[in-house]
């Protein structure tokens, strides 16, 4: 990631500007005018004209969505609802997705990943947050994982990311990643979720942690791909 931390943007015209897989935090913007701007993200304590939205938008998604709710479990009991409800959102976006032709499922749309990069994001996303640290598996990346850009920190031959998988390639990597949470979640128990695992970005973390993580990118790339394959449908 480009640093320019502590940047001043003084008199500047963003008109059009569009910022991607970037991080915000402790960012400033006054005497500015906002109009018709769309922000997607992970937002935590989001301050206009000296009012916090935060808990509006996050109380705005709930109402919209009533499974988000579910989505961060407390107990085992809670996690098995929440693995059954992306197992059923999952489900349904894949229907609605095979009704396209096969060359939409590989197209971008506004420069976000198609719905083939999606699901290889998901597929390396259960690797890097429940296959390596809650399995332990010393070697936990399938080769059709997409990560997050910029890819320099992966090392060489680890993933194919020039790869170009059929969709029923993809879902034979998504499937079997899937199937080894359902397993877990099936016979997890409170003492598993408190156990502490090494975390991905470095310290010791909860096996709850994880999950949480999962299921969250889980929920938020299902919202992308059925934002995305409405637009491909009414093309």
């Amino acid at each position: 990631m480009e640093d320019r931390t502590s940047e001043q943007f003084v008199e500047v015209d963003l008109s059009g500007a569009r910022f991607h897989n970037v991080l915000f935090s402790g960012v400033k913007i006054s005497d500015a005018w906002l109009s018709d701007v769309d922000i997607s993200g992970m937002v935590q304590g989001l301050t206009i004209n000296g009012v916090d939205v935060t808990d509006y938008v996050d109380a705005e998604l709930d109402r919209r969505h009533p499974e988000r709710r579910l989505l961060t479990p407390v107990d085992a009991d809670g996690v098995r609802v929440a693995w059954g409800t992306i197992e059923d959102l999952s489900a349904v976006t894949l229907e609605r997705a095979r009704a396209l032709p096969a060359a939409a499922l590989d197209e971008a749309v506004d420069g976000e990943w198609s719905f083939l990069e999606t699901l290889r994001h998901l597929v390396y996303a259960t690797d890097r947050w429940f296959t390596g640290p809650v399995l332990g598996d010393p070697d936990p990346f399938h080769r059709l994982g997409r990560p997050n850009d910029p890819v320099d920190e992966i090392p060489a031959g680890l993933l194919d990311l020039d790869a170009r998988p059929t969709l029923d390639e993809v879902l034979v990597a998504r499937r079997g990643r899937m199937d080894r949470v359902a397993a877990h979640v099936r016979a997890i128990d409170d003492d598993e979720l408190e156990r502490e695992v090494t975390s991905p970005n470095g310290g010791q973390v909860t096996v709850l942690r994880c999950l949480h993580v999962v299921l969250r990118e889980e929920w938020w790339h299902d919202q992308y791909a059925n934002r995305d394959l409405a637009v491909l449908e009414a093309r």
